[in-house]
């Protein structure tokens, strides 16, 4: 049954929506100043060339059973952001919906979603498919996956209500519950009443929306604009470097410097990389000084024991480490008390004046 409700006698109950077929709507809503600038490579379309774009479905775990009944896709024009809604009044309607989706991805190169790699796109594929119909959903660049890697430690569950919370700074007065979203469409094909269908057509909207705000505030991030949004910063570093940009260095080292231990554990392992020994040896010591570290002390005891020959000083430093009395794990534990046993062996007088002498010492006994 067509949704009457849209046509434009009742234009106060959806603003803004067209026919498009009979069963098929329409309506586009443009968001001023935003519009976002593309990343550097490997993301690195133009911005006219990114599309944003979430779906509302019938089942929350995919399937064939499953019906993509509302899609909204968004896009950069000039400073703004255009957010376009397709919806499926009904499911004779199915192939002229997705032939207005081909349609309208067909003009983009690159699809930004959240977690839309694992399902959204997927869902559209298969409905493509069920319905003898092509499609390639093209290059995707799924925000969820960056939201784990910068913002785990401070938003926890990084879903995208809360890293709206937590990190954008956005609250959504009206809002309703992704698990709900199915049985309001039901509700809807069972009544021919709107009920709660505009919620759902706003909640879709604002995930456009917070799809640009992320992927604007990840731009910034990576362009070093600390102040952009809350972020952890051995994480960001830790992206930078795996770029090639050497700006994760000089953020690293600024964090590390302010206190965040996490920082300079990822800094000194970079430096260790690159064999700038100097450099890792000055962030493991001042870690060690400074904060009772077991990875610095760790990394500063195999140096002193593999690279510089000094069993007595990589000796020093792992008594020093037992000394704190930290809790750590049975196989840490093991792996500390193993490595002592050896550097006392190591550093034994009989040992070092047989090393001195040039001569292998006897088997030391248990």
């Amino acid at each position: 049954m067509p949704a009457r409700w849209l046509d434009e006698r009742n234009a106060p109950l959806a603003p803004g929506w067209t026919q498009e077929g009979e069963f098929l709507y329409r309506r586009t809503v443009r968001f001023p100043g935003l519009g976002v600038r593309p990343w550097a490579p490997p993301f690195g379309p133009e911005a006219a060339d990114l599309c944003f774009y979430d779906t509302e479905t019938t089942g929350l775990s995919g399937g064939a059973g499953t019906l993509v009944f509302l899609v909204g896709t968004g896009w950069c024009e000039g400073g703004d952001l255009v957010v376009e809604q397709l919806f499926l009044s009904d499911f004779p309607g199915e192939q002229q919906l997705l032939q207005a989706v081909c349609e309208r991805f067909s003009l983009f190169a690159a699809f930004v979603s959240y977690n839309g790699r694992t399902f959204d796109s997927k869902l559209l594929t298969t409905r493509f498919l069920m319905n003898g119909m092509s499609f390639e959903p093209g290059p995707q660049v799924d925000l969820l996956y960056h939201a784990r890697r910068l913002w785990r430690a401070i938003a926890g569950d990084c879903s995208l209500r809360s890293i709206e919370g937590k990190i954008l700074g956005i609250s959504r007065e009206r809002d309703v519950p992704g698990e709900e979203v199915p049985l309001i469409y039901f509700d809807f094909l069972r009544t021919g009443k709107p009920g709660l269908l505009p919620v759902v057509f706003e909640h879709n909207l604002s995930d456009i929306t917070s799809l640009a705000r992320m992927y604007a505030a990840i731009a910034r991030l990576l362009d070093g604009d600390l102040d952009a949004v809350p972020v952890d910063e051995r994480a960001l570093g830790r992206w930078m470097l795996s770029r090639k940009a050497h700006s994760g260095v000089a953020l690293l080292a600024g964090s590390f410097s302010r206190g965040n231990l996490g920082a300079g554990v990822e800094l000194s392992l970079h430096h260790k990389r690159q064999g700038e020994w100097e450099k890792a040896l000055e962030i493991w010591q001042a870690m060690v000084e400074g904060g009772q570290s077991v990875f610095a002390a760790i990394e500063l005891a195999k140096h002193l024991e593999h690279r510089a020959h000094d069993a007595r000083r990589a000796l020093a430093v792992v008594e020093r480490l037992l000394s704190w009395n930290l809790p750590a794990s049975a196989k840490l534990r093991g792996d500390i008390r193993l490595r002592r046993e050896r550097l006392l062996r190591k550093s034994s007088p009989r040992r070092m004046s047989a090393a001195h002498r040039g001569r292998t010492p006897p088997k030391a006994r248990a």
